[in-house]
């Protein structure tokens, strides 16, 4: 079986979200060798060499028309077809994430991450979820599959959609690195010039500052604990449109300026120590198609405090305090609880451990190549 398997991320530079779910799946399904896959993009941010290394490596086609040419093509005219322009007889043409409205007379599978620049716009900037709406109503006359990543986002799906596509709905979770279960390389922070001193317990949140990964309430929070525990907060994650709030909040603190550490991006083995060494892993979120972050932390031996709304109940199971992420003083008491209960602390690691181990690539992989058979 041919797959082309479409995902413009998997072609950038980008190392997280997205982009992490279609290199992680697309290596676990060359693990099956009746089933050939081709990843296909409209672009590339890589520099020429990166770039000819990754074709050399996986096979990459990159359609001919670019980003621009390639977008207004399927959208407007929905042509020409995809397959047209692989080397090989194509069997399934699978779209990673809903992005490009992929022009296609072959079995079409669709996975859908979140719906959240149509269901939540207060949380996402530049965007168009025009595009993105025009994306959903081609796949929802045209993929013979949709693969959602947790059920509170085909629960979400099915909500927003005004036609019956529970048949064509698979549920496949994400997966874990293997990296995040694996001894962390203790070494690897040295080159991180904003740590706090060896000696300091640090709580840990991650991803990119925006609205959506409530920052600001985490701080606030913290703030209400800096006389009572003598952690330190690292915020990993680049910046995000809400970066101004963010740095004047803790710019309007000495306090704070002395106890918070912005990181900025770090490489996975950097996120797997820093986790494995953290107090405490703060994921509040507003809003998330699944939470793969909650894994790596539990993973990697780190206690979770997260939302007890959207995927993360679902992805966290019993190995996370589940809190209201709109309470400022409910955030505090559990970071509080996590913080100096240390009979708490171990039983959340343990727990943490046994849950993420639930979530495998393989796993996830082996659910997706029976979709393709059933749709080829």
């Amino acid at each position: 079986m041919n797959v082309a398997y479409f995902s413009n991320q998997f072609a950038t530079n980008q190392g997280h979200g997205i982009a992490r779910y279609a290199r992680q799946l697309f290596k676990e399904l060359n693990t099956y060798p009746d089933i050939s896959i081709t990843p296909v993009a409209a672009w590339s941010n890589h520099s020429d060499d990166k770039k000819k290394e990754l074709i050399r490596q996986t096979g990459l086609r990159l359609m001919p028309w670019g980003r621009v040419g390639t977008s207004v093509s399927w959208t407007f005219l929905n042509w020409p077809p995809l397959e047209r322009w692989m080397p090989e007889a194509i069997d399934v043409v699978h779209a990673v994430s809903l992005g490009y409205p992929i022009s296609t007379n072959k079995p079409y599978v669709v996975t859908i991450h979140d719906l959240g620049p149509l269901t939540h716009p207060e949380f996402f900037s530049n965007t168009n979820p025009w595009v993105m709406k025009r994306c959903l109503q081609q796949a929802i006359r045209k993929a013979d599959a949709f693969i959602c990543v947790s059920q509170s986002s085909a629960d979400e799906l099915e909500s927003y959609v005004d036609t019956q596509i529970s048949e064509r709905i698979h549920v496949v979770h994400e997966g874990i690195a293997p990296l995040f279960l694996e001894a962390p390389e203790l070494t690897s922070i040295n080159s991180l010039t904003e740590m706090p001193q060896p000696d300091i317990p640090y709580i840990l949140t991650a991803g990119k500052i925006s609205p959506r990964k409530n920052g600001a309430r985490v701080i606030q929070a913290f703030s209400q604990l800096i006389d009572v525990i003598p952690h330190h907060l690292l915020l990993v994650g680049g910046d995000g449109w809400d970066m101004k709030e963010i740095s004047n909040q803790i710019e309007g603190s000495e306090k704070l300026r002395k106890r918070i550490h912005l990181l900025g991006y770090v490489s996975d083995e950097q996120l797997h120590t820093l986790y494995s060494m953290a107090s405490l892993y703060i994921h509040p979120s507003l809003y998330e198609g699944f939470g793969l972050p909650l894994l790596e932390a539990m993973a990697s031996g780190c206690p979770v405090v997260t939302s007890n709304i959207s995927s993360l109940p679902e992805i966290a199971g019993d190995a996370a305090l589940l809190v209201d992420p709109y309470d400022v003083s409910a955030i505090a008491e559990a970071i509080h609880e996590v913080c100096t209960n240390k009979k708490l602390a171990d039983q959340l690691r343990r727990y943490g451990r046994l849950r993420a181990k639930q979530f495998s690539w393989n796993a996830c992989a082996e659910q997706i190549t029976h979709i393709y058979r059933q749709v080829a």
